[in-house]
């Protein structure tokens, strides 16, 4: 009886300290359409960037129809093939979808030669991605640090020291997409060499 007491207060202890957890706020209303709008991108030096839609564009997703049908001669008997198969045709339509996604591209943005961090604020209802840009074999210039989140957010990015004497041959590429895909922004960004004002 002594031990089976001992366990019933762990269980109490243990279901009170639970109920006593903080509980965290949903960070937006997921329920709603997907939307996403970078408010504001600047910097810890304290310059702010311009946020200038270059293109934006609206796709409807399109779902394939598949339909099949079999050869038929003209009494209805079903055609054979030579190895006694039925001949079946096969048509693919694609018809549109109730869902729309935007796709929304800014025109590049230069920014300093410094060592800096990068900030871009967002306003969204959705659980969104920005995975880092790829250099390919090359070293990154540009590293996203805040890749994933939901709702109301900042997206931060280390920038490494500029080139002394020219521009980047490889641009940052920065996509920034909700997790359904129906919003994606695509961010390019340059960078000034260390001999520029």
């Amino acid at each position: 009886m002594f031990k089976f007491s001992h366990l019933l207060l762990i269980i109490i202890a243990y279901t009170v300290l639970c109920s006593c957890e903080q509980k965290y706020e949903n960070p937006g209303d997921f329920a709603l359409k997907s939307n996403l709008e970078i408010v504001q991108i600047y910097d810890t030096l304290g310059n702010t960037f311009p946020v200038e839609v270059l293109r934006s564009i609206d796709t409807t997703y399109l779902y394939p129809r598949i339909t099949r049908d079999t050869l038929k001669d003209t009494s209805g008997n079903p055609i054979l093939d030579n190895q006694n198969k039925l001949q079946i045709t096969i048509d693919t339509t694609y018809v549109p979808g109730e869902k729309t996604a935007r796709y929304i591209e800014l025109d590049t943005i230069v920014i300093g030669s410094t060592r800096n961090e990068l900030h871009i604020d967002l306003e969204t209802n959705a659980r969104w991605q920005a995975p880092s840009p790829n250099f390919g074999t090359k070293v990154p210039w540009f590293v996203t640090q805040t890749g994933v989140g939901g709702g109301n957010g900042t997206i931060k990015a280390k920038i490494s020291l500029g080139l002394a004497s020219k521009r980047r041959p490889i641009l940052a590429r920065q996509f920034i997409f909700t997790r359904d895909s129906l919003v994606m922004y695509k961010l390019t960004f340059d960078q000034k060499a260390q001999n520029e004002q």
